[in-house]
């Protein structure tokens, strides 16, 4: 058989060619244009800087004369997530406080740090520290969930509240971004096919509402995440976490009478809601509010409800437990 490889030729330069104009319209890999360490875009007045060692954290303060409530990110996320809750609190008089942890947002990110959730959640308590801040309701989603239970083990003084939004910690199934992050030479692939669609899917998946991501939340997080070093360490922390280490870590919250307030989206599909019934059921002074037709991120698919549940528990109002399944002890591990 006769072999046309002048046409196989023509072919295949025409597909690389293809592959390389789409990568050029898209904003892909090697096109992605860096945004420089201590720059903004479409910063506002809530916005600011602080150097801790030789770290430049941002931060967002919404000043108020109440009870100082403190939002914590997941991952690949920032202060961003927070603006709909932190703008609805504040209106509330609550003095609002969110950071970009280091490696996230518009926050340094040194090449060879340590961004285990260990190591963030320490960050967490200097930067606490230089704000002088004590005495908050700390609020954390996903891995900021995490985090927040951390700082309850070991900076107990600093913590008069958690409220836990489909916050990470146990074992499970990781989602596809997470599995690939592991693999070798992950950065490097990340790194060629980064764009806005990869954004695009990843918002997509956190919300129940898929047709509710809007263009400007994946140009916000798009800005943030082409900040220089920000994808070495989302493929840094997704290699150094060991969940197994956290239930050890955490042992001594499960034990204390904290009290909780754990939020979830009934929808998620990056932290499914056993695990929001299986905090409850650990963390003995705890109470469930799951949301309905909602996923991993209520706090930007469900504002009003969200902003709503942390004021009434601040304010030691009832909690409606919206939806409270059996719990399931089956879950599925790495």
């Amino acid at each position: 058989m006769l072999i046309d490889r002048k046409g196989m030729y023509v072919r295949l330069l025409m597909s690389i060619t293809g592959v390389f104009i789409f990568m050029v319209l898209t904003g892909c890999g090697l096109f992605v244009k860096n945004i420089p360490p201590g720059q903004i875009v479409s910063g506002s007045t809530q916005d600011h800087f602080i150097e801790i060692g030789d770290i430049n954290y941002h931060y967002q303060e919404f000043v108020g004369p109440g009870d100082n409530i403190f939002l914590l990110h997941g991952f690949s996320s920032s202060t961003y997530t927070w603006e709909k809750v932190a703008a609805r609190l504040n209106a509330q008089g609550y003095h609002v406080w969110a950071m970009d942890m280091k490696g996230f947002g518009w926050s340094d990110k040194p090449k060879g740090a340590s961004y285990d959730p260990v190591s963030l959640m320490e960050d967490v308590n200097a930067w606490m520290d230089a704000m002088d801040l004590n005495n908050v309701v700390f609020v954390g989603n996903s891995l900021g969930g995490a985090i927040a239970v951390l700082m309850a083990a070991e900076h107990p003084e600093k913590i008069d509240g958690l409220v836990l939004i489909d916050a990470s910690g146990y074992p499970r199934k990781r989602p596809l971004l997470f599995r690939i992050g592991k693999l070798p030479l992950a950065g490097n692939l990340v790194k060629l096919v980064f764009g806005p669609w990869m954004v695009k899917k990843n918002l997509r998946e956190v919300f129940f509402h898929k047709d509710w991501v809007t263009k400007e939340q994946i140009d916000a997080y798009y800005d943030r995440l082409r900040t220089q070093g920000a994808l070495d360490v989302q493929i840094s922390l997704i290699k150094s976490i060991e969940i197994s280490s956290f239930e050890d870590y955490v042992r001594s919250v499960f034990e204390s009478d904290i009290k909780t307030l754990i939020i979830w989206g009934k929808d998620d599909e990056w932290i499914p809601l056993e695990f929001g019934y299986r905090f409850k059921k650990d963390l003995p002074n705890s109470t469930l509010a799951v949301i309905p037709e909602c996923g991993h991120t209520p706090q930007e698919e469900k504002p009003d409800v969200t902003a709503t549940l942390i004021k009434d528990f601040v304010e030691g109002k009832p909690i409606q437990e919206f939806y409270l399944p059996e719990f399931k002890d089956d879950v599925q591990q790495d």
